[in-house]
């Protein structure tokens, strides 16, 4: 039987999946792009990205699965945007080539502001980031301003139910149901278009592995809502 975890070993691991820096968080990193693949890719296929898409991604990590958006279709424009100066400088290691096609970019980004105009983006997506913003309702808000009026938002989440049985997420993590998600997207001026939970086998950031449930929406600016 394995040795329980530290308190200070758990409280570094939620410090690392909320802000991945230095050597640990590129370790972390890689751990995060193989637990959250089958997440990414269900947020991928939700968005329906086509021709000359304008995506925006928030939290892509190193970007290790950045050519699976870049590979739906043709002329596609992509921004990653990240809190840690760590990832920004890996993803743009690990997607040099793409980088350099002008087609695909990665900047550092505050923990409540998108620097890009009203309207930018057509597809919009992130996952497991909800946990950590400061201000939910606000950077939800800010989410919708950069969507174009006919855009499509995804956003992907383990459930609150899930997220508790994981001894590090009583630190840095703020946990949702399908209900306290569908709340916040609608106060910020969304409207749902699906809202489902789903099964994700995967392992944990402890090793285990895992038969996750998971949150998956997929949302449009409500045309109607005056802020």
């Amino acid at each position: 039987m394995k040795e329980p975890l530290s308190e200070e070993v758990l409280m570094h691991i939620a410090c690392q999946l909320s802000k991945p820096e230095g050597a640990d968080g590129i370790l972390t990193a890689e751990r995060m792009a193989h637990t959250n693949n089958n997440m990414t890719n269900a947020a991928i296929k939700a968005l329906n990205i086509s021709g000359k898409n304008v995506i925006l991604e928030i939290g892509p990590g190193n970007g290790s699965h950045v050519r699976s958006v870049t590979g739906v279709a043709t002329d596609l424009h992509y921004y990653g945007v990240d809190i840690s100066d760590t990832m920004v400088a890996e993803a743009r290691k690990i997607n040099a080539d793409l980088v350099a096609t002008g087609k695909v970019s990665f900047e550092l980004t505050a923990a409540d502001k998108l620097n890009f105009s009203d309207n930018f983006f057509d597809r919009i997506f992130t996952v497991n980031t909800l946990y950590f913003w400061e201000r939910p309702i606000l950077y939800a808000q800010e989410i919708r301003r950069v969507l174009k009026p006919d855009g499509l938002f995804c956003l992907a989440i383990a459930t609150e139910e899930f997220m508790k049985g994981l001894p590090f997420t009583k630190y840095k993590f703020k946990l949702y149901n399908t209900t306290s998600v569908e709340e916040l997207l609608i106060a910020a001026g969304f409207s749902l278009v699906t809202i489902t939970e789903q099964k994700d086998l995967t392992s944990s950031h402890t090793g285990e592995v895992v038969n996750r449930d998971i949150i998956l929406v997929t949302a449009k600016k409500n045309k109607n809502f005056i802020s």
